[in-house]
């Protein structure tokens, strides 16, 4: 018989989860869905008077509010925490809008159950939605939306996090990587070379590790894009860049909420939410990874290597004893990385995604890790007794988090315990600024309009220093060159041009 009654009123627990998604447009707005989301999390808990127990309430932060995208034209709420709270007639005293990220909702799951364990909160709701989809549609009709709502001087004061730090240098920006898929293609194609892949081998592979991922897609019921896909399929839709198609990559799409709620023990127990909802935390840790240009072998994280130790050690599992996996999958690296990491395998035998994954399932912003983490509780209160991990992933495998679930209890202090890495083991290499020339370590050959059209190399000089340069404008022979051969290892000239840029060609 399970002891619930011995349990400290301070212990953290995930009580209920709510996921929302409109497959069709509709003029619905994100906020309108995280607010459906909640409500399905409050219902899904059970219990009496929960939106009024409610003292926090966490958003992830837009798409729209984040670097680099363009505002939404159709306006957006001044409060989102507070339009959230007004549909569910909660009252908060707190309202928090986080950071950019995917690891965003895991991570303030991991502060807010530290606050839970001191005493500092009791009910958190965690909420998150992106109406990407309904916004697209009403642009492409030339329809007018109004999904503005503002709250006066008497509502709750807002706490907006911001954008966070930046993960990248500035002289990758400078040099043609302006997009996380270019970020993630050199470490997609360091990870072939250190494979010793060519690429069309290292194509086939991310095609045979995807496909597996578009069949729960298939089968679920809350994915966008329900359809199982073959690996040929994956193979031949538009190329992106020389290793991505558009199937391999997150979609962003989409008309999907997701929601938590998390409480202590003792709030649980005021509001009679029954011991069957009571999701615990087992294994949390999270840290963050150098930048790409500085990491000493961009083919791996050693970080992401402590995180999921961490997480496994706090818990006391090992893999063969996790039940349940969704690996953070933006891109089929990421979750590469983390199978290498665990050794698990990557041909389909073993389930590496409860969702389908963000290419399949859906890429809702910063918020997917939110209806990863609803869909691991939804999963472990109908199987009682068993293990979830969860991996999230915020820049460019740069913000890196593990969370270990499950219904059978647990007295870890989270008050006390370190669930975040210091990065004092990481040795950063330098970062030359006007290189003459150096040999390249990772590259990316990007597409237009189906076609080679540029080209980045990731590059190491003489004496260990590293830069990113890029093909410069008109120069196709580069980049055609570097499809006909592999480049990796080859020497590279260097030369700088007006405003700084570093533009390459082969030596």
């Amino acid at each position: 018989m399970t002891d619930f009654a011995s349990l400290p009123d301070n212990t953290p627990i995930l009580v209920g989860a709510g996921q929302v998604v409109q497959h069709e447009a509709t003029d619905d707005s994100p906020m309108t869905l995280a607010a459906r989301a909640a409500a399905a999390a409050l219902a899904n808990a059970g219990g009496q008077g929960l939106a009024e127990a409610i003292d926090t309430v966490s958003i992830t932060r837009l798409f729209t509010d984040s670097m680099g995208i363009p505002p939404c034209p159709f306006g957006r709420s001044d409060n989102p925490p507070m339009s959230v709270a007004r549909a569910l007639g909660a009252a908060p005293a707190h309202c928090i809008y986080g950071q950019v990220g995917g690891n965003e909702p895991q991570s303030r799951l991991i502060e807010f159950a530290a606050d839970i364990a001191r005493g500092e909160r009791s009910v958190v709701l965690l909420a998150g939605a992106e109406a990407i989809r309904n916004q697209r549609s009403a642009q492409r009709a030339g329809r007018e939306l109004d999904w503005s709502e503002s709250f006066d001087e008497d509502a709750i004061p807002l706490e907006d996090r911001g954008w966070g730090e930046l993960f990248v240098t500035m002289q990758e920006v400078h040099n043609g990587l302006l997009a996380a898929m270019s970020y993630y293609g050199l470490i997609e194609q360091a990870q072939a070379t250190a494979r010793g892949r060519s690429t069309a081998e290292h194509r086939e592979a991310m095609a045979q590790l995807l496909a597996p991922f578009s069949a729960v897609a298939a089968a679920n019921p809350r994915a966008q894009f329900p359809t199982a896909l073959a690996a040929q399929e994956i193979l031949s839709a538009a190329p992106l860049n020389h290793l991505y198609s558009k199937r391999m990559v997150a979609q962003d799409g989409v008309n999907q909420g997701a929601a938590l709620l998390l409480c202590s023990v003792g709030a649980a127990r005021k509001l009679g939410i029954p011991a069957q909802r009571w999701v615990f935390l087992h294994g949390l840790a999270q840290g963050e990874e150098l930048k790409l240009s500085e990491r000493e072998d961009p083919s791996r994280s050693p970080m992401l290597e402590a995180v999921l130790g961490s997480a496994l050690q706090q818990a006391g599992k090992t893999m063969d004893e996790i039940d349940l996996i969704d690996i953070y999958s933006c891109f089929p690296c990421a979750v590469s990385a983390v199978a290498d990491c665990l050794g698990l395998p990557l041909d389909g035998s073993r389930p590496l995604t409860l969702t389908g994954g963000l290419a399949y399932f859906g890429g809702p912003g910063n918020n997917y890790v939110m209806h990863s983490l609803a869909e691991a509780v939804s999963q472990l209160q109908a199987r009682p007794g068993g293990h979830a991990l969860v991996t999230s992933v915020g820049g460019m495998l740069s913000k890196l988090g593990a969370g270990i679930y499950s219904t059978e209890p647990c007295r870890t202090d989270w008050a006390a315990a370190e669930t975040t890495i210091s990065p004092h083991f990481l040795a950063p290499r330098p970062v030359v600024e006007a290189p003459e020339g150096g040999r390249i370590i990772s590259y990316l050959v990007n597409y237009h309009g189906g076609a080679a059209a540029q080209a980045n190399v990731l590059a190491e000089t003489e004496t260990g220093g590293r830069f990113v340069a890029t093909t410069a404008p008109g120069d196709g022979q580069t980049p055609a060159a570097m499809l006909a051969a592999d480049p990796a290892g080859r020497l590279v000239t260097v030369s700088v041009a007006e405003g700084g840029a570093l533009h390459f060609q082969l030596a």
